[in-house]
């Protein structure tokens, strides 16, 4: 099913429109990454793009997929999937981490905002590390790696 014009002005996603379960989002969402876990980041790739033009306020599925193209090799791309993941969960942990990841992942001296991009990631990364969980260990890991602050 197509959505309306009307139904499009009133800000419903595809997903809304066709009846899909929040569940079932979820549950494709499991599939890419379980396909990116096996190293398939095409396939995985094409599910969350499908995913995000089906329900573009799934913050979870904006970040995987820019945990995708990261690993895939397009940091900048994973910026803007992370951003877009941030604008709809700021507080979500698992966002926080994925998006300072992405602006990790852009070497500091590429382009312009590299110093900015590295403090984004740490007050990003320094908020998550309360919780004793793996968000906290990795942010913890991340840290220490970015070493001191300059």
């Amino acid at each position: 099913m197509i959505p309306t014009l009307e139904e499009m002005k009133a800000g419903r996603t595809l997903a809304e429109v066709q009846g899909f379960p929040a569940e079932l989002g979820a549950e494709v969402a499991r599939i890419a990454a379980r396909e990116a876990a096996a190293g398939d980041l095409a396939v995985a790739r094409g599910i969350l793009e499908g995913l995000v033009v089906t329900n573009p306020k799934d913050a979870i599925a904006w970040a995987l997929l820019s945990q995708v193209v990261r690993r895939g090799g397009e940091p900048l791309l994973a910026i803007v999937f992370a951003e877009a993941a941030h604008r709809l969960a700021p507080d979500d942990r698992q966002v926080i981490l994925v998006r300072a990841e992405a602006f990790l992942g852009v070497p500091p001296d590429a382009g312009t905002g590299g110093p900015l991009r590295r403090s984004i990631a740490r007050t990003g990364l320094e908020s998550l590390q309360d919780g004793g969980d793996d968000v906290a260990r990795r942010a913890a890991a991340l840290l220490r790696a970015m070493g001191p602050e300059p």
